[in-house]
């Protein structure tokens, strides 16, 4: 009797330990994706995602695995957050640095222009009874300094506008995901082909393009229907407007057969928001590493 209570004692400390070992996983998945949501994303969906196979498997190798598995991404959030971080603020002096030279400007044409408006003040105060000034004359130059100041006004302040929403678009090109299907974008996966080379891990690239209605709304089925096909050590990104890029562990002729199979379960008929159909043709096979590269 007294050994069959330790075995249940022991099975509950066991379901307690695994239990808050999946409450951890979810933690660490939340706060990468709010520490830094412009690069997280794809590490907490990742993430979570090994919580949910854990929840059904949490047998002592899975969770072993799981370990490693975390591991490296968190070692490779670190990294590419830290990339992130040192573009924006390298984004941000740039930015600081092309405003101020504005400003300098500005400064010195306000300067400049308040300086011909005292020295027409001085010749209209010094002109004496018999040489007036001519009235259409003050107001003719008058009105071309305030003109002249108006244009160069505008033109500055457009410089800025120009400046702000060019710094806008390099900063959102420093992020990782792809705003529509929220995969890797391509970008980011060049970078992480990039560093699997230099690690020398084997791996192939597939690549997937859809053929037919490619519309936002049939990319975002796609690359939910692409994602639910492969494991979580595999990295899926969006190529181009129509294509997908499939880092994948393992040799090319498994690579192959998996995007002959992933390549009829992606085509088919997708539901459009008007509540008709539209059916998507697909084209797979291995990549050549350069392409990713060039």
């Amino acid at each position: 009797m007294m050994e069959m209570t330790t075995d249940r004692d022991h099975l509950s400390e066991l379901s307690s330990a695994i239990f808050c070992y999946l409450s951890l996983l979810s933690s660490v998945a939340d706060c990468i994706g709010q520490a830094s949501p412009e690069v997280g994303g794809p590490y907490r969906k990742r993430i979570a995602q090994l919580r949910t196979r854990l929840f059904f498997q949490s047998t002592p190798k899975a969770i072993k695995a799981s370990l490693k598995t975390v591991e490296g991404e968190l070692n490779d959030y670190a990294v590419v957050a830290a990339q992130y971080l040192d573009q924006h603020d390298l984004e941000l002096r740039r930015a600081i640095v092309t405003l101020e030279h504005v400003i300098d400007t500005l400064a010195t044409r306000h300067d400049f222009h308040g300086t011909q408006l005292r020295e027409m003040a001085e010749r209209m105060e010094n002109s004496g009874p018999g040489q007036p000034v001519p009235l259409n004359e003050v107001a003719g130059e008058l009105r071309h300094r305030v003109d002249r100041m108006g244009q160069e006004t505008v033109s500055m302040l457009d410089r800025v506008r120009k400046e702000m929403r060019a710094v806008e678009e390099r900063l959102r090109g420093n992020q990782s995901t792809d705003a529509s299907t929220g995969l890797l974008n391509s970008r980011e996966i060049t970078r992480q082909i990039d560093a699997y080379r230099l690690s020398g891990v084997a791996f192939s690239l597939l690549r997937f393009e859809l053929h037919g209605s490619i519309t936002e709304p049939v990319m975002k089925q796609a690359a939910s229907r692409i994602e639910k096909q492969f494991r979580h050590r595999d990295r899926i990104a969006r190529w181009s407007e129509t294509e997908f890029l499939v880092l994948f562990q393992g040799p090319p002729e498994v690579a192959e057969t998996r995007a002959t199979q992933v390549a009829k379960l992606l085509a088919g008929r997708y539901e459009l928001s008007t509540g008709g159909q539209v059916e998507i043709m697909v084209d797979s096979g291995l990549a050549e590493q350069e392409l990713a590269l060039a």
